[in-house]
């Protein structure tokens, strides 16, 4: 965490609550940009990455920067994400964004930068700092998913 503890939580849960309950509002203002819808989808992902980013990868040798290091192999993620919504013509984005940030804490866990440090601590912290990692996936995919799923032109 940047800012530390006191200052991340708030700083993150609190715009993922105003971003989950005015989902369906962010997209449509977001889907007046003349897009196809899957490129709005990578496109609406970035601010919500570029903000989360900030606030979680400095403590893990990210700079406070516009553009960390981390947004390519994210965007990676969510193309892939998008390309699996496609296929499989799903209408649960909760199910979607659940499952998803599942599986990136757990390649945080095995590939990421913060991997040892994330597995060396203690069962409560675990536990915390895993439930923290899911919170940050899927503050940035609340909106791209919404967008991608539910929103129609």
């Amino acid at each position: 965490m940047a800012f530390g503890i006191f200052i991340d939580t708030p700083l993150l849960l609190i715009p993922f609550f105003f971003i989950i309950k005015f989902r369906k509002q962010i997209a449509k203002f977001l889907s007046k940009v003349p897009l196809p819808r899957f490129l709005l989808y990578l496109f609406a992902s970035l601010p919500f990455m570029i903000f989360e980013e900030n606030i979680n990868c400095e403590a893990f040798g990210c700079n406070f920067t516009f553009f960390p290091f981390t947004i390519p192999f994210l965007l990676g993620f969510m193309l892939i994400l998008g390309i699996i919504v496609k296929l499989i013509h799903t209408k649960r984005i909760f199910l979607v964004m659940l499952i998803f940030s599942i599986f990136g804490t757990l390649f945080e866990i095995f590939f990421g930068v913060a991997g040892a440090q994330f597995r060396a601590l203690p069962i409560v912290w675990f536990i915390t700092i895993f439930l923290w990692t899911m919170i940050s996936y899927a503050f940035f995919t609340v909106v791209p998913l919404t967008i991608l799923i539910e929103h129609r032109k």
